[in-house]
């Protein structure tokens, strides 16, 4: 058997075990990622190859004497605006891992600070635990701002970007304002002495409502003027109410702990303090359709009950000058009988004196026929005037029905009953004006009672 025999078999052999490019990166990543000892780790070295990308990543390169290792830091420019130069000795916070698509390791970048911001960041956390212990960022210790207030003050740099944002904010959202400045520096060694002399003069004239101190971002060492202790324990006696609107909205100092409100930005603690007039208007304008309703609303439940109280007087005033023509009937009807009754016995003794006179016979019968024709006359007459009389009180008693129909408490001797409100100024005519728990006066014919609203529910229609 030649040597080709055996060479042959084991190429084979060889050819099937053979891993692909992927297999051996995904191999790799795998035992890469899934070392604790490489997740959530900070990373020493010097920025070098700084490359921002349009997608706000930021792609870098951390070096030292003997290595180097790629870095991406996704969404840099969400988390910070500071941009990062070549040559900065920084600490990197984050994951390694393994970019598959070119075979190489990276280190996935959560937080960097410069490499001096850790001392920084220790002393903070240390102020910061101390001045909790003490109670300096007890929340029953803040005060709450006002609403509207008309005067607000600013403690901040003139030429700082941050006192331009908070005019622009104010002027626009509330023209009414009155802005004071109280001018410090609000970076440097000298910084945090000059705010804490500005709160003090700001709080001790009294002319402001509420202050604003703000600064725009930066680096930890940029803001650190506000992790003063000094500066803490004068925002902790403030009288004034203050809110802070320091660096951005990842940005937190020992001030915004102490402070009454926390605002992220300056633009946004100067809206806090700035109600849009454009709100405003649409509040007063609400209110205005509402008070309009509400008086409205009163002003028909007046007229509802006037226009009762009305028709009761106008039928107790007809019904005196009914009661006053049916007297007047009366007393004419019998005037006008005594009346005919007097004259009628005044002709007939005229006639009985003329037929004395009067002999013949002839004549006398012709005068007992004239007395018989009085009577006759008399009594139509009377009878005339009655039935007049009587078509008179008759109307007079239609009259009367006609108005007990209209009488509102002539309903009460049928069985029904008026509703009044608790007070019996205002007669209630609709379910819609009443509303739960809400007293009312109901008045029968024997007398009233009082109750109150449980609930009210529309009428179905019939």
């Amino acid at each position: 058997m030649g040597a080709m025999d055996f060479i042959l078999p084991q190429a084979a052999r060889t050819q099937e075990r053979a891993l692909t490019v992927s297999e051996v990166t995904e191999f790799v990543r795998g035992a890469v990622e899934g070392e604790p000892r490489l997740q959530g780790v900070w990373v020493r070295g010097e920025t070098s190859n700084v490359r921002p990308a349009s997608t706000g990543h930021l792609y870098f390169t951390l070096k030292d004497e003997d290595s180097e290792l790629a870095c991406v830091f996704f969404g840099y420019t969400r988390h910070r605006k500071v941009p990062l130069a070549d040559g900065t000795a920084v600490l990197a916070f984050g994951n390694v891992s393994v970019y598959a698509r070119r075979g190489s390791y990276q280190l996935v970048v959560s937080d960097i600070i410069h490499q001096g911001e850790g001392e920084l960041a220790a002393r903070f956390e240390q102020l910061k635990r101390k001045l909790a212990v003490e109670g300096l960022f007890d929340p029953a210790h803040k005060a709450l701002p006002p609403e509207m207030p008309r005067v607000v003050g600013v403690v901040t740099s003139p030429q700082a970007a941050a006192f331009t944002d908070v005019v622009n904010v104010l002027t626009r959202r509330a023209p009414y304002l009155h802005v004071v400045l109280f001018p410090t520096a609000v970076q440097g060694d000298a910084a945090a002495e000059q705010v804490v002399h500005a709160l003090e003069l700001a709080d001790q004239s009294r002319l402001c409502e509420v202050i604003l101190l703000v600064r725009g971002g930066g680096s930890l060492e940029d803001l650190w003027c506000f992790n003063d202790e000094a500066l803490a324990r004068q925002l902790y006696e403030m009288k004034t109410p203050v809110i802070t609107g320091i660096g951005h909205e990842v940005d937190f100092t020992i001030a915004d702990f102490v402070a009454d409100v926390r605002a992220p930005t300056p633009s946004v603690a100067a809206e806090m303090v700035a109600p849009d007039v454009r709100d405003l208007r649409a509040g007063l304008g609400a209110i205005g359709a509402a008070l309009a309703r509400s008086a409205l609303g009163r002003i028909r439940r007046v007229e509802t009950s006037f226009g009762a109280l009305q028709a009761e007087r106008l039928v107790l005033r007809a019904r005196g000058e009914l009661a006053d023509a049916r007297a007047g009937l009366n007393t004419a009807a019998r005037a006008i009988l005594r009346n005919l009754q007097g004259w009628t016995g005044r002709q007939k003794e005229r006639m009985a004196l003329l037929a004395q006179r009067l002999a013949p016979r002839k004549a006398q019968r012709r005068v007992e026929d004239r007395m018989s024709d009085l009577d006759r006359a008399a009594a139509s007459l009377i009878a005339a005037t009655m039935r007049r009389l009587e078509e008179r009180a008759r109307r007079l008693t239609l009259a009367e029905a006609k108005l007990g129909a209209v009488d509102p408490r002539e309903a009460l001797r049928r069985g029904y009953a008026l509703l009044w409100d608790e007070e019996m100024e205002h007669l209630i005519t609709r379910a819609a004006v009443l509303a739960p728990g809400q007293a009312f006066t109901a008045e029968l014919r024997d007398g009233l009672v009082r109750g109150e609203v449980k609930e009210t529910a529309p009428k179905e229609e019939q």
